[in-house]
């Protein structure tokens, strides 16, 4: 008698361009061990390129579309519908919040069976903005049995207090083999050679695109004040670029910083110029959890935030880190003391390192996620968690 079996599990991961940042690079980290578990993976481009990170998308083993989005039209979702139809889905994932409903209602007019739409930040809108995505949020989930997943604590408080809209918590994850602590006090010194940083100099750090939610004017309004107030050189490293960038470097010149302000540009080796700093600083008005942040702490770099929706859930003032007023006076009081405090840098890299390490690793975050794609029992390889580090400074 001739064996059946089923055919493989194909989830649809749908997102805009793909670029090297969040939810892309988590795709690609957690590709082999979704493979392992039996599912195909597709991902559906949507934005005006496919993106200049859909080539290693592919050599990680997904299948991707582009099929951009201009302008809501019917001829564009009823194509959307042939194309659902005729590849037979098992799961979409939607990654999106501008089309979020109509991705989902198309798959489940085409018939398929599970539907997961994460949210990737706190959309906290107002007025009928909020209104319609609410709306669209209760028919989604009540009528057409979508699973919504929020990717930090704050992405959770504010589906729900927002739009009174639960959802199951898979918070981000990152690569944690590589973001990494200095292995030695040689590995620190060659990062900073790197950089042409001299030893006695005190670094501080922002990793992210420029943009104004990214608020990176409000770090270089401390760097001025800071530069009159404390004893050592200080130097601010910026990674990343943006629709800001050249408008920041304007600022830097403005506010006479720009001799301690080095714009190094978009690098794919982030570790590299995290080992070389001594301070992370985020001060975005909101995020949805802040992966830069993440990495950062999972190396070992102390950080300097702001209370802002995002942040909070990874440093816990005066506990993982400082977590501030977002106001200048109050990072520049909080970065002056790290500055000043070696001893006070040791002591909350490693705790921010093992929060990271408790609360955000892969292996549990799958652990949440791959049962919504209909996965019964899910073996999930244990992740190695050494705690054999110290920060090296």
């Amino acid at each position: 008698m001739a064996s059946s079996t089923l055919p493989a599990p194909k989830v649809l991961h749908i997102l805009h361009s793909l670029r090297f940042s969040g939810a892309e690079v988590m795709l690609r980290l957690a590709a082999p061990t979704v493979h392992a578990q039996g599912y195909n993976q597709h991902i559906i481009a949507d934005g005006a390129t496919v993106g200049d990170y859909a080539s290693t998308l592919e050599d990680a083993g997904f299948t991707v579309y582009h099929r951009p989005f201009s302008k809501w039209s019917i001829s564009h979702w009823w194509n959307l519908y042939l194309f659902l139809k005729e590849k037979e889905f098992t799961v979409i994932h939607n990654h999106t919040e501008q089309n979020f409903f109509w991705y989902l209602l198309v798959a489940r007019l085409a018939g398929i069976p599970r539907l997961v739409s994460t949210v990737h930040s706190a959309f906290n809108f107002k007025g009928e903005v909020r209104l319609r995505r609410g709306t669209y949020r209760w028919i989604a989930r009540r009528l057409l049995g979508t699973t919504f997943t929020a990717i930090g604590p704050s992405v959770a408080l504010v589906e729900a207090e927002t739009y009174n809209n639960p959802t199951v918590l898979v918070p981000n994850w990152l690569d944690e083999e590589r973001f990494i602590p200095a292995r030695s006090a040689a590995e620190r010194a060659e990062a900073r050679q790197h950089f042409a940083i001299s030893d006695d100099t005190v670094v501080l750090i922002s990793v992210g695109s420029c943009t104004e939610n990214k608020n990176h004017g409000a770090v270089l309004e401390a760097l001025a004040a800071l530069r009159s107030k404390t004893p050592y050189p200080i130097l601010y490293l910026h990674v990343g670029e943006g629709i800001t960038h050249l408008a920041e470097q304007n600022h830097a010149k403005q506010l006479g910083v720009d001799d301690i302000t080095r714009f190094v540009g978009q690098l794919h080796n982030v570790r590299q110029a995290l080992l070389a700093a001594d301070v992370f600083v985020m001060t975005s008005f909101l995020e949805g959890l802040g992966n830069s942040l993440l990495e950062a702490l999972s190396c070992a770099v102390p950080a300097v935030v702001y209370d802002v929706y995002g942040l909070r859930d990874l440093v816990i003032e005066g506990k993982t880190g400082r977590c501030v007023p977002p106001n200048v006076p109050s990072l520049t009081q909080a970065l002056l003391e790290m500055i000043n405090r070696p001893d006070l840098r040791q002591q909350y890299g490693m705790a921010g390192r093992n929060f990271v390490q408790e609360h955000y690793s892969m292996q549990d975050s799958l652990s949440q996620l791959l049962p919504l794609y209909g996965t019964e029992k899910v073996g999930v390889p244990s992740a190695s968690k050494s705690l054999d580090y110290s920060v090296v400074g």
